[in-house]
């Protein structure tokens, strides 16, 4: 099989349409410019050209012409609205490539795709074969179809990064909505603009000449240079108006270069043509693209090929999509003009026409476009039905703008059906819309209500777990995390689990967090509330033992997450212990979002034990991993990318932190870096961190006071406590001592609340050492609550900067900070029960009891359980229990 086969059959495989990626062909009527193509030429020394004039100026087909007559390698891909789905869009730039390279890169992600991961893939690709030294044009038309923000911005990190041999043309009825300017200033942008597409007049007669066989005289070249301003477009049916003999040979006066006028013209045409062509016009118009199979499906009439090529010979805007000749469209100026046509004269056919193209697609595995034309003919039960079958599809790939538009044009009685209703639901929690998805929540608990009439039907089975699972994360994700946690337990506690084989969304693939939400500061985290974190993945872990789920893809989240709940707690060797699992998880079944968050805590762990190259040689190694996976646009790779530049940073080393705090400035300034549901996140931190070191005070103060006013408003408070530390030391860098205390004080107080002890040992020894002074000074250690004395004395037990105090006392805070839990266990370990026996008494995992333990070991600062022991006999917690 040749490589262009296999790309061809990687593009059936995806489900790509080819016709999408065809390079248009020239028109018989197109004429050689030789001024655009000497633009065009200068395409070659860009990154960037931009072609934009209003449609009819001959864009795609001067562009096209050109490629040909260059004879450069080429990806092309026609675009439209459905492409407004960031994984779709890069599907089809990804395709384009692939036909130009003559390569096969899809199935190389293995599993999970999202537009970040395509991306990457594709820029990675790119960038290993630009040795070959030959230019490659990526032409993308229609651009101006795009309106997704996301892709706007994700297209020009991309663009940026792209070597020097690969050119990038945006064909758009628009200005491009992207920033130009950098690159116009640095000479790598060439933009065509209607001025420079206008016909002159000596094109004009060029043009004339080879459409009527003869110039134009001089009355009709005037009516042609006034009326027609240089539009294509309108010298094209002009010409086609004086053939036909409806003018009489000479050019009317008209008024304007409009669509009336355009409409005037082809209304010319048309009355010339016979009605079986009108009729075959009007029908097909409702397509996006016509084959002769589909045309005869809908016209429900024999092959329509023979029509087809009259049209064809004819120059009736009827554009070629592929080099057999199989598949074309009508130009959009004449398809809108057919479809107005259409409506006007033969409204009542329009709905039979789309079902049958409907049915026609579906046959045919075109779904996208059978499920369009099915809503299109008001087939309701039908659209909705190929929606629910499929959606997990498009679920997985996140293309919620395409479901989202499909299911607001179905009707209330039918949107809010359970299946439907539990489709916009996943979709709102997608998108972030939360207060939405509170509202159909309620309306699919209504739903299955009404379903208990039969609770042994699988569809009520699957809708009851569907909602269960659904409620769960939404009450995450909208800060109900006491609902959250009371459905997690119950989930535990049910014995009528599902089978195994139930087709929920879940289990089809469907993922939620695609590794841009940190895990534990983040929504997924509980916004920065360690206590209900722990308690949730508890609860979640004690669900997986009892169901034997240790080798799932959400197990290695729960891992992760106690791993940062260990490490924050300064429980180093248990945080060592669930992120290597975490890391294990993750790298198996390719989940970003629990192995760079694992990677990251290792690396923390590290640091923690004065190994800074050890840290640093980890995150190289995983960030070489992910560029493997093509995920070097990640957001993930980010924060490894950052975590770089403060390792090389401690190391001595300043210009790459240097040149990192530069770019993120330069970003920052673009207004493409925090999003405002996670800012302020790890990234931020160590952007502060790095200024400090670098000396920037003012600009680190600045961000840091900036990141405790939002993280206080947010009420998160690991960020909060991690700005205040900040901002403490900056103050005591200035020697503004009296401030640099009270925030510290503040500090105490947040993370007491949490019992959060890892940041201030990782804010260094001289935030120790002050906490360590504020102690000991009668007058300042009168400020502290009992609770937040015992705290700053645990931190310098943890640090090793605790005084020569009563050990009887030390010994008595650290009893009081055993929880109750904590003191069941330690009560059941001293009357000599094992970690089976003790989970057993209190209905708890093995793993569970063994988290007690190192918490009532670390709070007691004992070696093990018969030290434990002797601290609590000589404290008489025994005898009180």
């Amino acid at each position: 099989m040749t490589d262009h086969h296999k790309a061809a059959d990687a593009h059936q495989a995806e489900g790509l349409l080819k016709t999408k990626l065809y390079l248009p062909d020239s028109s018989p009527s197109h004429i050689a410019r030789d001024r655009l193509n000497q633009q065009l030429e200068c395409s070659l020394g860009a990154r960037l050209t931009t072609v934009v004039a209003p449609p009819g100026f001959g864009k795609s087909t001067l562009v096209s012409s050109w490629i040909r007559q260059a004879g450069l390698s080429n990806g092309w891909v026609s675009l439209d609205a459905k492409d407004n789905d960031p994984l779709r869009f890069w599907r089809y730039l990804r395709g384009a490539a692939m036909q130009a390279l003559h390569i096969n890169l899809s199935g190389d992600l293995g599993g999970f795709e999202s537009a970040e991961r395509l991306s990457a893939q594709l820029l990675n690709t790119l960038i290993e074969l630009s040795q070959q030294d030959e230019p490659l044009m990526l032409v993308l038309d229609d651009y101006h179809v795009i309106t997704t923000e996301y892709i706007h911005e994700s297209m020009y990190d991309w663009l940026i990064k792209l070597p020097t041999s690969v050119h990038l043309m945006l064909i758009s009825r628009h200005e491009i909505p992207i920033p130009l300017g950098a690159l116009r200033v640095k000479g790598r942008l060439n933009e065509l603009s209607l001025s420079d597409l206008r016909f002159t007049d000596a094109e004009i007669d060029s043009y004339w000449s080879k459409q009527i066989g003869a110039p134009p005289d001089r009355m009709t070249h005037g009516h042609l240079v006034r009326n027609t301003e240089g539009w294509a477009a309108m010298l094209q049916l002009s010409a086609l108006s004086y053939s036909s003999g409806s003018l009489g040979g000479v050019i009317k006066p008209l008024t304007g270069r409009n669509r009336h006028v355009a409409d005037y013209l082809m209304e010319e045409v048309f009355s010339h043509m016979t009605e079986e062509s009108k009729r075959f016009l009007f029908q097909t118009s409702i397509l996006d693209r016509l084959c002769p199979s589909l045309c005869s499906a809908v016209m429900n009439e024999p092959d329509s090929r023979d029509k087809m090529q009259q049209l064809v010979r004819r120059g009736l805007f009827l554009i070629p999509l592929d080099d057999e000749r199989e598949w074309y469209r009508y130009h959009h100026l004449f398809a809108d003009f057919l479809r107005v046509k259409l409506q006007d004269e033969d409204k009542a056919a329009i709905a039979l026409l789309h079902s049958r193209a409907a049915a026609w697609y579906e046959r045919h595995g075109f779904l996208e476009e059978a499920i369009e034309h099915a809503l299109s003919a008001k087939e309701e039960s039908r659209a909705s039905t190929w929606i629910q079958r499929h959606a997990h599809v498009w679920l997985k790939g996140r293309e919620t703008a395409m479901l989202r538009r499909w299911l607001e044009r179905l009707s209330a009685d039918t949107v809010n059906e359970p299946g439907n209703l539990l489709l916009l639901l996943w979709i709102d929690l997608m998108d972030g819309k939360t207060a939405l998805a509170e509202v159909l929540l309620r309306k699919l608990n209504t739903e299955l209500e009404s379903m208990k009439a039969d609770p042994h039907t699988s569809g009520f089975v699957r809708m009851r777990e569907e909602v269960r699972i659904i409620e769960n994360f939404h009450s995450v994700m909208s800060g109900n995390f006491d609902r959250a946690l009371a459905l997690i337990q119950e989930y535990g506690e049910r014995e009528d689990l599902p089978d195994p084989e139930t087709p929920l969304l879940l289990s089809l693939g469907l993922e939620l967090n695609e590794g841009t939400v940190p895990f534990i500061r983040g929504k997924f985290g509980f916004n920065g509330r360690i206590d209900y974190a722990e308690s949730y993945h508890l609860a979640y872990g004690e669900f997986i033992e009892k169901n034997g789920m240790h080798e799932s893809t959400f197990t290695s989240y729960q891992q992760t997450a106690m791993a940062e709940i260990c490490y924050l707690n300064n429980e180093l060797p248990l945080a060592r212990s669930y992120a290597e699992e975490g890391l294990r998880l993750g790298k198996k079944f390719g989940i970003i979002g629990s192995y760079v968050p694992s990677v990251l805590l290792l690396s923390n762990i590290l640091i923690a034990e004065r190994r800074i190259q050890a840290s640093l040689d980890l995150i190289i190694e995983a960030m070489e991993h992910l560029r493997i996976q093509h995920q070097q646009t990640s957001t993930w790779y980010n924060m490894l990318v950052a975590k770089t530049a403060l390792l090389e940073l401690q190391l001595g080393s300043t210009q790459f932190a240097r040149n990192w705090a530069d770019e993120r400035k330069w970003k920052s300034a673009r207004g493409t870096v925090s999003s405002s549901d996670l800012y302020p996140n790890d990234e931020d931190f160590i952007y502060i961190q790095i200024l400090t070191g670098l000396g920037d005070w003012e600009e680190a103060y600045e961000l840091a006071l900036d990141a405790s006013n939002f993280a206080a408003k947010r009420e998160n408070p690991l960020s909060e406590l991690q700005a205040l530390l900040q901002l403490s030391e900056l103050h005591a860098n200035r020697n503004n001592s009296v401030e640099s205390g009270r925030l510290l004080f503040s500090a105490v107080r947040v993370g007491c609340q949490y019992d959060c002890i890892r940041p201030f040992l990782d804010a260094g020894p001289a935030i120790m050492q002050r906490l360590g002074k504020y102690e000991t000074v009668s007058s300042l250690s009168s400020m502290w609550s009992d609770k937040e004395l015992a705290f700053i004395q645990m931190l310098g037990r943890h640090s090793g900067t605790a005084g020569q105090g009563d050990m009887q006392a030390v010994t008595k805070v650290s009893i009081d900070a055993l929880t109750a839990r904590e003191r069941e266990v330690l009560l059941l370990m001293a009357q000599g029960l094992s970690n089976k026996a003790i989970a057993a008494e209190l209905v708890l995992t093995e793993g569970t009891v063994k988290l007690h333990l190192h918490r009532v070991y670390s709070k007691l600062q004992a070696q093990g359980r018969v030290q434990a022991i002797r601290i609590a006999e000589n404290s008489g917690l025994l005898g009180k229990l």
